[in-house]
């Protein structure tokens, strides 16, 4: 969505590097996607667990506390190169033809501690897609009617969020404020997603 926003267009080309190794995004199912490019995806930070990771792109240790750190260091680096190298024999990239192990998965984190709320975000992100369709008109009840009309008619789903069920409202005021505090909300999420930044916490709670 971010990509169909022409305000974004500046973000998107700064953040075209971030993103090329997800390719085309446009064009493409996303369920096709994903079995693609879920490589893309796993740790980027150090960091104790409490639990084992089951994530391919994730190695388990143990470090005795009483050794030096400068001979953890060491074996750890031993360890994780040889992993590297696996992991990427596993997903038929060749080692050799990479300047270092690092690159090639796993460069992309889910953003941690948020619980990503999906009805909420759905609702946000498709009343926002319609928004943008229609060039981005004052948000009033002939957009909310416009929006509402448009979700009815999809051949597929005739789902229509929970603030816009009631077709004829008696507090429409207070529902056109919803309606731009969504699309306020979504406009944040994209604008993050333009500059290479996954949402946070308070773009997704």
């Amino acid at each position: 969505m971010s990509l169909t926003d022409p305000d974004l267009s500046e973000n998107i080309k700064k953040s075209s590097n971030f993103y090329k190794p997800w390719g085309d995004v446009q064009s493409i199912k996303f369920d096709d996607w994903w079995k693609d490019h879920k490589d893309l995806f796993g740790v980027t930070k150090v960091e104790e667990i409490k639990r084992v990771s089951n994530h391919p792109n994730s190695l388990n240790v143990s470090i005795p506390l009483n050794q030096t750190v400068t001979n953890s260091i060491k074996e750890l680096r031993t360890m994780i190169e040889d992993k590297q190298i696996e992991r990427m024999t596993e997903l038929g990239i060749d080692p050799s033809n990479k300047k270092t192990t690092t690159v090639g998965f796993g460069q992309y984190e889910f953003t941690k501690g948020v619980e990503v709320r999906g009805r909420t975000l759905n609702e946000i992100l498709v009343i926002y897609q319609i928004w943008i369709s229609l060039g981005k008109p004052p948000v009033n009840m002939d957009l909310i009617k416009t929006i509402n009309k448009t979700l009815r008619s999809r051949p597929k789903s005739q789902w229509v969020p929970m603030i816009m069920i009631d077709e004829d409202p008696e507090d429409y005021l207070n529902l056109i404020r919803q309606v731009r505090r969504l699309i306020k909300r979504g406009q944040k999420i994209i604008k993050s997603v333009s500059k290479g930044q996954f949402p946070g916490k308070s773009t997704l709670s």
